[in-house]
């Protein structure tokens, strides 16, 4: 019961949180730009140490390095959607220049809507893992959604949107996170699902977030730039690094269950205990 309320706390708060600064911020233009410029590659160190030191590897420590596979798998999904969405998005470009309709509007909030629910699944399968995992996982969501949901809102506001209308829409995209997390939880608890491949479909998820927004930001940018955008990234990695670290020492109460690597272990083990009977019946039939 305790990791389900974590579950509910940390959603809500990212949901929160990120709509917070949003709308904070959203207004000053300068800060609104610096914040997305370094702010997103921050937010891929974070999503890179979530992926490669938590979310992996308790995946291979479940079902063993197979787990790989769904990491690929997820990497491929999710290139492939956000490409159909960016080439609708094109295909409509000149009706959405046109006139500030519902068409735009709609694209926005079915993105957001996948985004939020997605973000929620992940969330709430970290916390299967463990307390901390799920923290770590909560702050790489909170890191990158701030400088996404900025640089929405400003897309939205020139679209010809008013500030409320973008709060209230954005305020029901982000109540999904609460639904994914939720779902997530409450499914892996009742029920035996893969959960390794899905640690590792996650791990991949954020993946392809982290290098997918930070790569193109960075090549784009001016030779100043460039070298403080490479600075955030590291600043991201060492601070994922430290909170991965406290969490696990400090707020997990231990990962029970048999690890992939005890159970060949045990495997081999049993093996040998066989093959060491089967030698010891011969000898005595002999």
């Amino acid at each position: 019961m305790t990791n389900f309320i974590y579950v509910i706390v940390a959603s809500i708060a990212a949901g929160i949180l990120s709509l917070s600064v949003a709308v904070l911020l959203v207004q000053k233009t300068s800060w609104s730009q610096y914040l997305i410029k370094f702010g997103t590659p921050f937010a891929a160190g974070v999503l890179l140490i979530a992926s490669f030191r938590d979310l992996i590897p308790h995946g291979i420590e479940e079902k063993g390095p197979i787990v790989l596979n769904a990491t690929l798998v997820a990497i491929l999904i999710f290139f492939l959607i956000e490409k159909g969405f960016k080439n609708f998005h094109h295909h409509h470009e000149e009706d959405l220049k046109s006139k500030r309709n519902s068409s735009q509007g709609w694209l926005f909030l079915v993105g957001d809507l996948f985004h939020n629910v997605v973000d929620g699944i992940a969330l709430g399968s970290a916390f299967l893992i463990n307390p901390g995992t799920g923290l770590i996982a909560t702050i790489a969501i909170i890191a990158h959604d701030i400088p996404l949901e900025l640089g929405e809102f400003g897309l939205q506001l020139k679209s010809g949107f008013t500030k409320r209308q973008v709060i209230v829409r954005n305020l029901i995209t982000s109540s999904t996170m609460i639904i994914g997390a939720i779902f997530a939880f409450q499914l892996g608890s009742v029920i035996d699902l893969p959960l390794g491949y899905i640690y590792g479909a996650i791990g991949g998820f954020f993946i392809y977030i982290a290098l997918s927004d930070i790569v193109p930001t960075i090549h784009t940018s001016e030779k100043t730039r460039y070298g403080l955008q490479t600075g955030f990234l590291l600043i991201g990695l060492i601070f994922g690094t430290f909170v991965s670290s406290f969490a696990h020492q400090y707020i997990d109460v231990g990962h029970s269950g048999h690890t992939y690597e005890e159970d060949e272990h045990d495997t081999h083990k049993n093996d040998h205990d066989d093959y060491g009977e089967d030698e010891k019946h011969s000898e005595h039939k002999d």
